[in-house]
């Protein structure tokens, strides 16, 4: 018999809290295995396809049944989940007379400060991809497919849109925005190849990306010793004591198998969130650091008495808003001037600019992308499709093989691109109120922390609207880039 809306709030809770442990202890080194299965059975009620029905049958809120069809989905594929996760942490990519965890290329790469050696390693990783993960990453789309079907929806497309995203509507906002700054982008990522890395765009390949991003030539501004001081700092100043948070807890410690790059795990919202750490210094560390602390802060400071659909799923660009938020403060002179001692900013400005320039048009590509493999089109089409898509955005060549390893699950690509416009609209409010130097105010903390005892409570758009007037727009990041680098 299905389980009513007050009890299903109630035990999705629960599952929540027991896949996010999982997948924390996994991601964080603390056991080697990813055992999502056990838990789905554990809750085997809250995934049937007769619950998704019944909530839906019932007028349930959409994040509800957001969830039921998301855990029906998800329970069918778990077992290909474990296997991919599993597959992945075990996996080794042979070079250079070592075998290189297959999580580790990507950071070895972006330190590669060799050409050629570079591009070897990222075409070993793509091979890696294409013959161990892309045969169950293709059975797991396949699947997931089918089970949406059930849910009756046509395509993965007509379901989300059935829970009000508008990835069409969005995808025409975004790629105006690339079509936009084309011109613009495409000279000054020629000019910062060339300057930095000895290449012309046209001879250009991905690992030089990855390399340009790395930017080296930044980290004596950004020692490793200094990151988790600048968080707390940063944090004192909105009147925040990280220390005496004891619902936060920083995971900082260095063991095997933990991921390299920070990650947020809101276990529990908002009694235990887990900002997991491994400091290595660098800006690309700094900005994964700021990142997930600004998820942490959101999450941790969510009121407790809102119901678990609105304090663990609704619009998640709100809380990769706030992400941005904290993140983006790298790139803000006055910031770095009052926690790093940074010297002349003019350069790092223009690099950060431009790199945000690049990201928000590669996830542009990736819309455009996934609206497609989103709406039932046969697998052997896609490689191409994804290639063309992303290689035509950001200018270089993308490889096919990585047309499903390169997707977050649930159109979450939406998410981040409304959350780019959200959180600089967000900040000039911030400007605007307290000052270039809000980060230093508490009454800027204060007004963050309302915002934050919403939880996901509110859409992005309406959030932005109660507090500034304005909806969402994306000409602010494109007059944001042109400001800066024209």
């Amino acid at each position: 018999m299905p389980i009513a809306v007050p009890e299903y709030r109630e035990r999705l809770e629960e599952m929540t809290a027991e896949a996010l442990e999982e997948y924390y202890a996994h991601s964080a080194g603390h056991k080697r295995t990813y055992e999502i299965a056990a838990i789905y059975e554990r809750h085997a009620d809250l995934s049937t396809l007769d619950q998704a029905r019944a909530l839906a049958d019932a007028g349930a809120p959409a994040e509800l049944r957001r969830f039921a069809a998301e855990a029906y989905v998800g329970n069918g594929v778990k077992h290909l989940s474990e296997d991919i996760a599993n597959t992945e942490a075990e996996l080794t990519v042979a070079y250079d007379g070592e075998d290189v965890p297959y999580r580790e290329v990507r950071p070895r790469i972006m330190n590669e400060p060799d050409a050629a050696r570079r591009r070897d390693l990222h075409a070993r990783r793509c091979a890696a991809t294409e013959e161990h993960l892309n045969p169950m990453y293709e059975e797991a789309t396949e699947l997931e497919r089918e089970l949406t079907s059930d849910l009756g929806a046509a395509t993965v497309l007509a379901l989300y849109e059935g829970f009000g995203y508008d990835p069409r509507g969005l995808d025409a906002e975004t790629s105006r925005y690339v079509a936009e700054t084309d011109t613009l982008y495409r000279r000054q990522i020629d000019a910062a190849l060339r300057r930095r890395m000895g290449v012309a765009l046209e001879e250009a390949a991905l690992p030089d990306f990855s390399r340009l991003w790395r930017a080296p030539e930044f980290d004596a501004g950004f020692a490793t010793e200094r990151a988790v001081p600048a968080l707390r700092a940063t944090l004192a100043g909105l009147g925040i004591d990280l220390d005496s948070q004891r619902n936060v807890e920083l995971d900082i410690e260095a063991r095997p198998g933990k991921r390299p790059r920070a990650f947020c795990a809101p276990i529990r919202v908002p009694d235990r969130v887990v900002l997991v750490i491994l400091p290595q210094g660098g800006q690309d560390d700094y900005q994964a650091l700021f990142h997930e602390a600004g998820h942490a802060e959101h999450f941790a400071n969510a009121d407790g008495g809102l119901p678990a659909e609105q304090r663990l799923l609704g619009d998640n660009a709100v809380t990769e808003g706030f992400a941005f938020l904290f993140e983006h403060l790298l790139s803000d002179p006055a910031w770095l001037h009052a926690q790093l001692d940074f010297g002349p900013v003019d350069d790092y400005m223009r690099f950060t600019a431009l790199q945000k320039l690049f990201f928000v048009r590669r996830y542009a590509a990736k819309l455009a992308y996934e609206i497609d493999l989103h709406s039932g089109l046969a697998l052997d089409s896609l490689p191409d499709r994804y290639a063309e898509s992303l290689s035509a955005s950001v200018g270089v060549a993308y490889p096919r093989g990585d047309y499903l390893e390169d997707v977050d699950g649930g159109f979450y690509c939406t998410c981040y691109l409304r959350a780019w416009a959200f959180e600089a609209q967000l900040r000039d409010h911030l400007r605007t109120e307290f000052g270039s130097d809000w980060f230093r105010r508490r009454a800027a903390g204060d007004l963050l922390r309302e915002l934050w005892s919403l939880g996901q409570s509110q859409r992005a758009d309406d959030l932005l609207r109660e507090l500034t007037g304005e909806p969402i727009r994306f000409e602010v990041l494109a007059d944001e880039a042109r400001a800066v680098l024209s």
